[in-house]
Order: C-alpha cells, then structure tokens, then sequence
C-alpha cells in the first residue's frame, strides 16, 4: 500500500509545489522549503543561464548534473513518477524561461535564489558523501 501511495504524494508536492512557484513572480525568488529538488535546481539553471553573472560555468554544470541524476532516479521509481517528470519539469524550465526573460527580472532576489539552490544542492550532495562513506 505505501508504494502506490507514494507516486501520488511526489505527484501532489510537486504539483503544490509547481503552482506556487508558478502564481507569482514574488514567490520565484525562493523556491520553497529547505532542501535540493530537481524543480528547484532546474528554476535555478533558467535564471542561471537567463541572468547574466548569475552563476559560472561550473555552476551551470554542477546544477545539470544534480538535475540528470536526481530526475533519472525520480523518473525510476515509476510510472507515475516518469509521466509527472515529463510534464511538471518542463513546464517549471518554461515558466522560468518565460518569467526571466526580461532583463529587470534578473535582481539580488534572483542571485539569491540561484545561489541559494546551490547551497542546498552541495549540503546534499555532502550528506550523501558522508553517508556513503559510514556504511
């Protein structure tokens, strides 16, 4: 029961998640809660690439491979989760890309919410080096 129930919850916070990121511009300067998601990660990479001097090369980098290995093992978990992902993802990078494509969009605000991603991204890409090397 927990894992047909568990499609259903990535779907219902991704899509809560979606929308209000979504809603309001306001709200695209920090995506919500604490930690890495590939939502967050791909919104960071639109405004990255979108704002100059945002982010570096290796930044850019550093958010492409999150984003490849966390959607290929969200993707995986199953179908439900590869249909979401070929929906949700590409309307968080086209919202972004839509919302960003003005020049006075691109702000501190903006600068903070990528860089804020990062730091949650290498938080848990430390987590999980530390993790992998207790067991």
């Amino acid at each position: 029961m927990f894992s047909s129930s568990r499609p259903r919850v990535a779907y219902l916070v991704l899509a809560l998640a979606t929308a209000a990121v979504t809603a309001s511009s306001a709200l695209a300067e920090r995506w919500p809660g604490t930690t890495a998601s590939i939502g967050g990660a791909i919104a960071a990479r639109v405004i990255g690439i979108k704002c100059a001097n945002h982010m570096s090369p290796a930044e850019v980098v550093e958010l492409d491979t999150f984003i490849d290995q966390h959607q290929a093992t969200f993707m995986s978990e199953s179908p439900a989760n590869r249909r979401l992902a070929e929906t949700a993802f590409p309307r968080i990078a086209r919202d972004y890309d839509f919302m960003y494509s003005q020049p006075d969009a691109c702000n501190d605000q903006s600068r903070a919410m990528v860089q804020d991603m990062l730091s949650r991204i290498r938080a848990e890409e430390k987590r999980e080096k530390q993790a992998g090397l207790a067991n």
